[in-house]
């Protein structure tokens, strides 16, 4: 199990509109909720943040430091930005415990090479994320798909197929599910002679039609 990563927060006293001037300042607005307990809104460092949810996404344990009462173990549930420009607008942290699980999507991370695609195959991708259930502490941070065991084209691999930590990890996904297969390149078909022959004619005879004019 890996240590929880650490992120300084602050309780935040500014809400509704006026949070744009915290955006401004560089400030990320947020908000602590779940645990059976009221949400608090909260702010944090918006690049610090940003740097560091590009290595945690959403599946990494955070250790919630500076609220009163003392550090709070926390996911982060969803992160808000802009449509116009990605800036960072807001993040949702939800409370959790050590020893209750809980549900989360997990990033699917495709490693090795397919020799099917070698070959002229192309890859189709089914699935991003992977449904699991586990004790906060023990969800994995991706699940790897080896591409290697894609030998032909057609050939596939389904949820059945992942490797996970089962004494840790349930996936809830159905294990029939299409993770990723290989399909064969669509190559349009060439018009046949006749139909370029057709085809030249028509607009051999187009130009001789305007050039009359």
């Amino acid at each position: 199990m890996a240590d929880p990563q650490k992120i300084a927060i602050r309780p935040r006293a500014l809400t509704g509109k006026k949070v744009g001037r915290l955006r401004r300042s560089g400030v990320l607005p947020g908000v602590v909720f779940g645990g059976h307990k009221d949400s608090t809104p909260v702010e944090t460092d918006m690049k610090e943040f940003e740097r560091g949810y590009r290595r945690w996404g959403n599946t990494t344990l955070m250790s919630l430091e500076g609220l009163p009462g003392g550090e709070v173990a926390a996911l982060i549930h969803d992160v808000s930005r802009s449509t116009l420009n990605g800036q960072l607008l807001h993040v949702d942290f939800q409370r959790v415990s050590l020893t209750e699980k809980v549900h989360a999507e997990v990033p699917v991370h495709f490693v090795g090479d397919s020799p099917a695609v070698k070959n002229g195959g192309v890859l189709l991708h089914a699935r991003s994320e992977i449904n699991v259930e586990a004790f906060p502490q023990d969800i994995p941070h991706v699940i790897e798909v080896d591409l290697s065991k894609l030998v032909e084209v057609e050939d596939s691999l389904y949820v059945r197929d992942l490797v996970v930590d089962t004494t840790k990890v349930r996936v809830i996904d159905d294990e029939d599910e299409l993770v990723v297969r290989v399909v064969p390149v669509r190559v349009e078909e060439e018009p046949t002679p006749a139909v370029a022959v057709a085809v030249e004619g028509a607009e051999a005879a187009a130009a001789e039609g305007e050039a009359a004019e």
